[in-house]
């Protein structure tokens, strides 16, 4: 019997606009509380806890996320995308999900010490061990999620990830306090995942059946398994820069590089997350209307351009304050990766977004191509950086990254007859108002900054900054474009996305 309710896909395509802004909202209202807490719980457990020890633990997640590709083979984008579901095929997905879930568990722990060999550091092995229950842990719900994404819940789905978040740093804080060290961050990993699992099971009404039929989990293995093999490749581009610089740089550089990762590029790509999100079932419910699409596509970036474009301008201008006085002294070799890695987050914070065009096409085999030639290319600049230091890892991504912007546009822009030129032309008033912006706080600190207490001076230079951009947005952008934007992120009134001209 085939079961369209999972997916909702009735009343999605009767509401949808109003269930994307909606989506986005409460997306970003997990987000945002996310990377909050998480960022919050950093900065304690940077003065708990010593460099090494996050570089240990940036260590054991370059496997752990390797592994963790695997853990579902695709098959929830699969199940997204799908326009119809059947019974038999969601419980066929879940059991073969939890089956490598339990097969990844299997293989980290007894490669645990080959994990130790690549580094040559033996305390990585325990980590690995005990972070392998993860897999195991999270395939028992990762259809749940899928489901409850594909019917664009996400306001359940935020309830999980902020409860979720909080009681991981509960656990990392308290065993930092108590002086558990490096694995204060392996059981707030833990516990996070575990806390999800559960909450999971609660929120979600779907049940799996004991009953599998291959067929069905072959009928989508084309799609997932061309995603997997986009993911694997994608992962060791992203992932090079930590593998290169703990097997050659040790441990104290790469904690160094870590907590720029964190603080920078991994919450700018969640900003983008927050709309992609959303926005991947919305655009697999209007894949064959190709106008609508690309309109919508432009509308997404817009708005995303409008809130990390300045961002990354005020972490350009305020790094050295911002890391003496968070972070304290002893990460002073963070400040330069920041200001390098600044131009890279305004070019992913947009460029990530791709992968939801050539998924709600069904043009995974585009996507794998793609990220064949682009992770090689990357691959090698890293190798090369790493010749220069840390701060070489970083200017090799940034130039990498500026190297492929034009290709990761123009491909999968030709699935949805869209050119490079009319992005361009969104993204460019964001660009130049964070630019003004960021000449009025650097003029503002050469000026008056000295004559301020260093709290206070970063204090007024980032409300400056605020202020600028937002002025200078209004004056240049105009108030109905600005508030069209700002309710796609949906916290403003905007009910739906204006039709295409």
């Amino acid at each position: 019997m085939d079961l369209d309710v999972y997916g909702g896909r009735k009343k999605a395509m009767t509401s949808l606009k109003h269930q994307a802004v909606s989506g986005v909202k409460w997306s970003a209202v997990s987000q945002v509380s996310r990377q909050g807490t998480q960022l919050l719980t950093t900065i304690i457990l940077a003065h708990l806890l010593t460099p090494s020890d996050f570089g240990l633990v940036g260590m054991a997640m370059v496997v752990i996320g390797f592994i963790g590709i695997f853990k579902d083979l695709g098959t929830s984008a699969a199940i997204i995308q799908r326009k119809v579901l059947s019974e038999r095929l969601l419980s066929s997905i879940f059991w073969v999900n939890v089956g490598f879930g339990t097969l990844a568990m299997a293989v980290l722990f007894l490669g645990a010490p080959l994990g130790g060999a690549i580094y040559h550091e033996p305390r990585v092995i325990a980590i690995l061990r005990i972070l392998s229950l993860s897999f195991f842990i999270s395939g028992l719900s990762i259809l749940q999620q899928a489901l409850l994404e594909r019917s664009l819940a996400f306001d359940t789905l935020a309830k999980v990830e902020i409860i979720s978040v909080l009681c991981g740093a509960v656990v990392g804080i308290g065993l930092a306090v108590v002086g558990a060290g490096v694995w204060s961050l392996v059981f707030q990993s833990l516990t996070t995942v575990s806390v999800t699992t559960v909450l999971l099971w609660l929120f979600s009404s779907w049940r799996p059946k004991r009953i599998f039929y291959w067929q069905e989990v072959k009928s989508v293995s084309s799609y997932s398994l061309n995603l997997v093999g986009f993911s694997i490749f994608n992962y060791f581009a992203r992932n090079a820069d930590y593998l290169l610089i703990g097997r050659y740089l040790g441990a104290l550089e790469l904690g160094y590089y870590t907590l720029a990762y964190r603080t920078l590029l991994f919450p700018l790509r969640n900003i983008s997350a927050v709309i992609g999100r959303v926005m991947f079932p919305v655009y697999s419910a209007i894949q064959d209307d190709n106008r609508r699409f690309s309109y919508t596509y432009l509308k997404v970036a817009s708005s995303i351009a409008l809130i990390t474009f300045p961002m990354m301008m005020g972490v350009l201008a305020l790094a050295k304050p911002f890391v003496i006085l968070v972070f304290g002294t002893k990460w002073l070799p963070v400040i330069p990766l920041l200001m390098i890695l600044a131009p890279v987050g305004m070019i992913q914070s947009v460029g990530t977004t791709v992968g939801a065009i050539y998924q709600a096409k069904g043009r995974t085999d585009w996507m794998f191509r793609w990220g064949v030639g682009a992770s090689t290319f990357i691959v090698v600049a890293f190798m090369l950086g790493v010749l220069w230091g840390v701060t070489g890892v970083a200017i090799a991504y940034a130039t990498a990254s500026f190297i492929l912007f034009y290709p990761n546009f123009v491909i999968p822009f030709r699935l949805i007859d869209l050119e490079v030129a009319k992005l361009l032309k969104v993204l460019s008033k964001p660009f130049i108002n964070s630019f003004f912006m960021f000449a009025v706080i650097v003029l503002f600190r050469m000026v008056l900054s000295s004559r301020l207490s260093d709290i206070v001076g970063l204090l007024l230079s980032a409300f400056l900054g605020i202020a600028t951009y937002a002025g200078v947005s209004w004056m240049m952008m105009g108030r109905g474009q600005l508030k069209e934007l700002w309710g796609l992120t949906g916290f403003g009134r905007t009910k739906h996305l204006p039709a295409p001209k």
